[in-house]
């Protein structure tokens, strides 16, 4: 039993031997192929963890080295953005700088002529009032014997038939002498001076002898209307005119009076003269003055000038330019020999003048010696040549739709306050830095609206190459009619100086209703809605002056802004169709558009430039082209929606390019963009970059984008500016860099 019991453990133990060899190897292999296995998975992890760390390493380092390219980058872009603006405000503070003390010294010369003259008119009143009374007394009563001799002798070369003289021994009618001495004349002088004028004359003359206690000494002849005048009171005034018209006279006023007195009693004066018939508005019949030429300046008592306008049989009529108060029938009237002339010259730019060219800024006496006649002939053809170079207004509509070229006429034409004014001023501001010279020409504006315009200019820099001429509205009607020529004689003397002048007349309407009460006033008969025959040639003349000059003469221009004021939009009337019809082209600004909110006004379909195509920039009118189109399609589908609300996709796509392209033109005042600015901006709009936009986000779109363009392709922009067509390749440079700006847009 016992035995039993032990084989039977021992077969037990052989079959859990064997089981567990059988199984435990198994599992024992398993065991080590699963750590082999993980083991191998490890060392994979392991490897593709080493390559992920050495491509992380190897990316780690481009990013930091890309990062350092771009950080110097960034860095080189902005120190020569930091250079150039240092540079660009270094320049400008020195240009300012410049520009004050060039003014500071015209004014304190200015300051220092007007107390020297003041002083020296003082002592040369008193010289000539004793002057007067010591030639008077007895000391003299043997020099004062002698001149009537000397003034025989010079009159026999002097003594001169007239036109005016000899047309009437034709008609015979006769001649009259009248001989006038401070005493009693010596008869055998008397006759001598008659038989003098008999043989000029060929024929006996009306002779007469007066005596005239104010000559002092010396004697007068007065042969029709012409006057010689040998008498010591009119060398007195001779000497003080020539005081007055010189700066420097030395040290000793006496000595001058001296030198001057003993050489002018030998050389009497020879001066037609006439009397004011008539007064009236400031109009004047003047009998005599039978040799006067039309438009000449006339010299009356008191200073007052005044200019011939017309010339009949036996009077003239001329209009007077200033006060005329203490002007009297009766009155002495002198020819000057002159036509009508204001001062000129580049010393005039940062000065207020009036319609005469008088300072009227109180910043002292004009430093100029140069004057030009009012009126002169417009260049021939000969000397002009073809507009080419733009003159950019700075506003996106204009430079855009209608551009404006250099040497052209371009009319501002609409009703009252649309902003024709404000137009004219922007493009004053936008010249600054181009070289270019401006005459605003204020034509019957109130005295606080020119003002206001001054002190913006002054403001803005802009005086610094500006004129203006201010003829205001409680001015005389003559000194209205002269401003506008008076501003063309000083951009003309520019213009033939080589230099280029942007002229405004603010506004010509006025002028024409100026010039239709003066003509009124002189009787000429009133012809449509009033206005004379001759209105036309009135604007034609002086428009036609504005020219681009061959380099034969020159090469400068004078570029023309006529403003004119319609009633309630009518462009048919006769004063607006006369300018237009003058003019290279016409800007017309349209109340309904102003007044919805559109500034500046423009109607693209009445507006027009027929010159200034040629001028515009290439890139400008690369893409400005197709813009007047889609704004009058925009225009006439948007009349036509408000009579049906079921659109199709077209029109509702056409409305809503056109909403942004009249949001994208308008543009504030005193607020001009540059072309490149322009040109990003239209580009934009055009390849429908701002046709998903909320229409009022277009502006800030458009600020954003332009800015942004500077800063990133500066090279396009330049490239823009210079003038040049963009080739393909600018151009898809120009879509990517508004699509990266646009990413970043919200």
């Amino acid at each position: 039993m016992g035995g039993w019991n032990i084989v039977y453990a021992l077969i037990n133990f052989a079959i859990l031997a064997f089981v567990l060899v059988k199984f435990g190897k198994k599992m024992v292999v398993n065991m080590i192929n699963g750590n082999r296995q993980q083991i191998s998975d490890a060392l994979d992890a392991a490897k593709a963890a080493g390559e992920n760390a050495q491509h992380i390493t190897e990316t780690l380092e481009d990013i930091r080295a890309e990062g350092q390219a771009q950080s110097q980058e960034i860095v080189s872009q902005a120190r020569e953005r930091s250079a150039k603006s240092l540079s660009q405000s270094a320049q400008a503070r020195q240009e300012l700088a410049e520009s004050r003390r060039k003014q500071t010294r015209q004014d304190a010369l200015s300051l220092k002529r007007q107390v020297l003259g003041q002083l020296r008119d003082e002592k040369a009143e008193d010289i000539l009032s004793e002057a007067g009374e010591l030639l008077k007394g007895a000391d003299y009563a043997q020099a004062r014997k002698a001149m009537p001799a000397r003034f025989l002798k010079a009159l026999e070369e002097k003594l001169a038939l007239t036109d005016s003289d000899r047309a009437r021994l034709r008609w015979g009618e006769g001649l009259k002498a009248t001989l006038t001495g401070a005493e009693e004349i010596d008869p055998e002088i008397a006759g001598q001076v008659r038989a003098l004028v008999e043989r000029k004359a060929g024929t006996s003359v009306d002779f007469e002898t007066r005596t005239e206690e104010s000559l002092i000494g010396g004697l007068r002849l007065q042969l029709g209307d012409t006057v010689y005048d040998g008498s010591l009171s009119y060398m007195l005034s001779r000497l003080g005119q020539e005081l007055e018209s010189q700066e420097d006279t030395g040290e000793d006023l006496a000595v001058y009076f001296q030198e001057k007195l003993a050489a002018a009693d030998r050389e009497p004066g020879c001066f037609q003269t006439g009397v004011v018939l008539s007064l009236a508005d400031g109009i004047c019949r003047i009998a005599g003055l039978s040799d006067v030429m039309a438009g000449e300046m006339l010299q009356f008592e008191g200073g007052l000038r005044g200019m011939v306008m017309d010339i009949e049989k036996n009077t003239v009529s001329a209009v007077l330019l200033g006060s005329y108060e203490e002007l009297h029938e009766g009155a002495q009237v002198r020819r000057t020999g002159k036509v009508m002339e204001v001062p000129v010259g580049e010393e005039l730019i940062g000065r207020v003048v009036d319609g005469l060219g008088r300072p009227v800024d109180g910043r002292g006496a004009l430093l100029t010696t140069h004057t030009r006649p009012v009126e002169s002939p417009a260049p021939g053809i000969i000397a002009r040549k073809p507009v080419t170079v733009p003159l950019q207004t700075g506003i996106k509509a204009i430079d855009a739709l209608v551009p404006i070229g250099r040497g052209q006429r371009e009319l501002i034409i609409g009703d009252r306050k649309t902003g024709k004014t404000a137009i004219a001023v922007d493009t004053i501001i936008n010249q600054k830095g181009k070289d270019v010279i401006c005459i605003y020409v204020a034509i019957g504006q109130k005295e606080s609206t020119v003002a206001g315009i001054v002190a913006k200019l002054r403001e803005l820099g802009a005086m610094d190459y500006s004129i203006v001429v201010s003829a205001k509205a409680s001015d005389p009607a003559p000194m209205l009619y002269i401003a506008p020529y008076t501003g063309a004689a000083m951009g003309e003397y520019l213009m033939y100086q080589g230099k280029h002048v942007l002229i405004v007349y603010d506004d010509l309407s006025r002028h024409a209703v100026a010039y239709r009460e003066l003509s009124l006033l002189l009787h000429r008969p009133p012809g449509r809605e009033a206005y004379p025959g001759d209105v036309f040639y009135l604007h034609s003349r002086l428009l036609e002056r504005a020219a681009c000059l061959n380099d034969e003469n020159g090469g400068g221009s004078m570029t023309a802004l006529p403003i004119v004021e319609t009633q309630a939009g009518d462009i048919s009337a006769y004063i607006p169709t006369n300018v237009i019809s003058i003019t290279d082209g016409q800007i017309f600004l349209e109340e309904g558009l102003f007044n919805s909110g559109v500034r500046p006004a423009i109607n693209a379909g009445l507006s027009v430039s027929r010159v200034g195509g040629a001028a515009q920039p290439k890139a400008m009118k690369q893409f400005a082209s197709r813009l007047r189109m889609d704004l009058a399609q925009h225009r006439e589908l948007e009349s036509f929606a408000q009579f049906g609300s079921d659109l199709d996709k077209a029109t509702r796509d056409a409305l809503n390019r056109g909403r942004k392209l009249t949001e994208l033109l308008k543009q504030k005042r005193y607020d001009p963009r540059t072309v490149a600015e322009q040109v990003v901006a239209i580009f934009a709009a055009n390849e429908g970059y701002m046709d998903d936009l909320d229409t009022g986000k277009v502006p800030e779109f458009e600020r954003g984008l332009t800015a942004y363009a500077y800063a990133q392709a500066s090279d396009l922009c330049q490239a823009i500016e210079s003038g040049a067509k963009l080739n393909q390749d600018q151009i898809g440079q120009l879509r990517e860099l508004i699509e990266e700006f646009k990413k970043d847009f919200s």
